[in-house]
């Protein structure tokens, strides 16, 4: 399969930029057993601080409200929609990079909200560090320029990191839903 090259690539983030999942990541800090619970937003910014990095074995994280398919996910209209018509354009690739460690639940529930999967790359980095989908996206789309569509601003810094590393035009678009 030859993928084409030089195009406008328009990365899309699944959780709060395209559907406004509701769910919210459970973090447990095992030396007081205190709880708090963060939308994919809040996760991403938290994690960003270093805690899980700075205290080895602190805190105890469960992901399950973001397992397979989001039950309440509700679309974001604007971002789908720009989705849609960006899918039916012969100058512009559209890739999903997503934070979840598995693609099946948003890859479902996209193509049950009438988006062309097919025209996509799907990536997931099961990680709030996207660096490396990032690199991959590069490294095998070659693109002439990257959008970012994206709730979480760690996660915009890290493509605009990645595309000054290769010199590659960058702009972005923060979702707030």
């Amino acid at each position: 399969m030859i993928l084409p090259k030089q195009k406008a690539v328009h990365i899309f983030d699944f959780d709060e930029t395209l559907c406004k999942s509701n769910g919210l990541v459970r973090v447990i800090d095992v030396n007081d057993n205190s709880e708090i619970l963060l939308t994919a937003t809040e996760y991403s910014d938290w994690r960003e601080e270093g805690h899980v990095e700075d205290f080895p074995g602190r805190y105890e994280l469960d992901f399950s409200q973001f397992d397979g398919y989001p039950l309440r996910g509700k679309p974001i209209s604007g971002t789908i929609t720009l989705l849609k018509i960006l899918l039916t354009s012969e100058e512009d690739l559209c890739v999903l990079v997503t934070g979840r460690d598995e693609l099946s639940g948003p890859r479902a529930w996209m193509l049950n909200h009438e988006i062309d999967v097919d025209r996509m790359i799907l990536l997931c980095s099961g990680n709030p560090n996207k660096r490396m989908s990032y690199e991959s996206v590069i490294n095998t789309l070659q693109p002439s320029s990257i959008t970012v569509y994206e709730d979480s601003l760690p996660a915009i810094r890290q493509c605009e990191e990645v595309c000054k590393k290769y010199e590659i035009e960058f702009s972005f678009k923060r979702i707030i839903a």
